[in-house]
């Protein structure tokens, strides 16, 4: 049996001072669950050498970066130069950058090409969308990871609805533990928080579609409410020290603890009694929620159309409107004081863990590229 080999291209590995942004985190999650000596994969970096680039290594991807900008022509040659060395089975691309280039390599070497979209882009640039119009069928295959995605990518980037496929990200949850009580206690110790305290948290990129801002002033009136609750924020980002200057502003003090970048989020997700996704723009799909999910936290999130894939207010979550404080102070507040209802989300929560488990994602994804390498081959052998 031919080994089947993955040129992944994307246009940056990481964004405004992540590690590593979600994409290149969900390549590193699949690849180690694919079937052992069956799959080679390469990613392609278009901008330069960061912190993800090891991440994906040690996963065992295979990553070169071109250190160039967003729109060097010049990457296309560099494209076509990788493809004629390492002979890649297909082509899976993130990006408009990688979009552009990588379709165009794909039907100059005949390579089949999967595109796939991680989120709606409000300000798509009239340029691109003439981009690809021109290039709309030049894949074989299109994914998004939530149905507003794939509907953006129909309806604005001109995809075919044929190719079209919702496929989620996953969450390796073996990896997600909730800490013991004996745990719980040394962290709290160590970041200064009461034993008896309330604990609101969240985690994710700081910026601004976040919404940590949201958070913090959800905060300020939580804490009118419930004397005794401290905040955790796990994260770094471009608005981390505009986050800490608001935190100051609106007298939280101490009571607001900023915890950077952690490369295990587990412990610090078990450390609180209700977690908060306050996202103001659609991001595509969530995966702290799920993480929130696999240590049984109860969660109050932003009703996004791109969060209904995983998420239903009353089922496993209790949805809030964007932007507005004082409906995620009142869910809170509902859920610190209704304990039952808390148990019924928390057990929602488990059942939708178990749908997005990640070796089942890369299962998917494995038959998607088995079946595109097996098509293209039959088509050389017609040939």
């Amino acid at each position: 049996m031919n080994e089947i080999r993955i040129l992944h291209i994307m246009d940056k590995v990481s964004v405004d001072g992540s590690r590593i942004h979600g994409p290149a985190r969900q390549i590193a999650y699949r690849v180690p669950l694919y079937p052992s000596g069956r799959f080679k994969v390469m990613l392609l970096n278009l901008r330069g050498e960061d912190a993800a680039c090891d991440v994906l290594r040690q996963a065992g991807v295979e990553v070169v970066s071109l250190n160039k900008g967003k729109y060097d022509l010049s990457s296309l040659f560099d494209v076509l130069r990788i493809m004629r060395n390492w002979r890649p089975s297909l082509l899976h691309l993130h990006g408009y950058a990688s979009f552009n280039f990588g379709r165009v390599a794909g039907r100059i070497r005949h390579v089949p090409v999967v595109i796939q979209e991680h989120y709606v882009d409000k300000q798509l640039p009239h340029y691109q969308r003439a981009i690809d119009w021109f290039l709309r069928n030049w894949q074989s295959k299109a994914l998004a990871v939530s149905k507003p995605v794939a509907d953006f990518m129909i309806t604005d980037r001109y995809v075919p609805a044929e190719q079209m496929e919702v496929l989620v990200n996953g969450l390796p949850v073996d990896r997600i533990v909730r800490s013991t009580p004996e745990e719980r206690l040394a962290l709290r110790r160590q970041l200064g928080i009461p034993g008896g305290a309330i604990v609101v948290g969240t985690a994710g990129r700081l910026a601004e579609m976040k919404g940590h801002h949201y958070f913090l002033q959800a905060a300020k009136l939580i804490l009118e409410r419930v004397p005794d609750a401290w905040f955790v924020v796990v994260g770094e980002g471009p608005q981390a020290g505009a986050l800490r200057a608001q935190a100051d502003e609106l007298g939280l003090g101490n009571r607001v603890i900023f915890t950077g970048y952690q490369e295990n989020v587990a412990p610090y997700l078990s450390l609180m009694d209700v977690g908060v996704v306050a996202s103001i723009f659609n991001e595509g799909f969530n995966t702290v929620g799920l993480e929130m999910f696999a240590v049984d936290l109860p969660l109050v999130i932003t009703d996004l159309p791109c969060f209904h894939e995983a998420y239903a207010h009353d089922e496993n979550v209790l949805m809030v409107p964007p932007r507005d404080e004082r409906a995620l102070l009142e869910s809170v507040v509902r859920l610190l004081q209704e304990p039952e209802l808390a148990r019924r989300l928390i057990e929602g929560g488990r059942k939708t863990v178990k749908r997005c488990r990640i070796d089942q994602v890369a299962a998917r994804y494995a038959a998607i590229y088995e079946e595109l390498a097996g098509a293209s081959t039959d088509t050389s052998d017609s040939e």
